[in-house]
């Protein structure tokens, strides 16, 4: 089985898809919408989504304005829970309290909005595709 994902490798997309078939290949992707696409497509059979998270509620708007369409042309056809886990990391001997910026999915910039201004009061958050996409930035 071939299943699209939120990619870069490393996501919790990626996590959850090999925790539904941990066979599977996998086809990372940019976006939810590729995902989908991806499977319409047929370049994979399945796609995982991000649905939501039980801190924050809804995980991706996207997903959900996807779903919420009247010609959507999938089904949903399970559901994976993957325990999340964030850190917030920086080149080695960087304070957190000095930098200036913090680069994350907008989900996991929601749920450690908290530990950030403990941590990192200056920094400004900025939005990224996905949290191990941050990374690279």
């Amino acid at each position: 089985m071939r299943i699209a994902h939120l990619g870069p490798r490393g996501t919790y997309t990626e996590v959850a898809a090999l925790a539904w078939r941990p066979d599977a290949e996998l086809l990372p992707v940019p976006s939810v919408q590729a995902a989908i696409d991806a499977v319409i497509a047929g370049e994979a059979d399945a796609a995982v989504c991000a649905m939501e998270n039980s801190i924050e509620g809804t995980a991706s708007i996207e997903t959900l304005d996807l779903l919420a369409r009247e010609d959507f042309p999938l089904l949903v056809c399970g559901e994976v829970v993957v325990a999340i886990q964030h850190m917030l990391v920086g080149a080695p001997g960087t304070d957190p309290a000095t930098a200036t910026e913090v680069h994350s999915h907008p989900s996991a910039l929601l749920q450690c909005r908290q530990s950030v201004a403990r941590l990192a009061p200056s920094a400004k958050p900025v939005a990224a595709l996905s949290t191990s996409g941050a990374i690279e930035a």
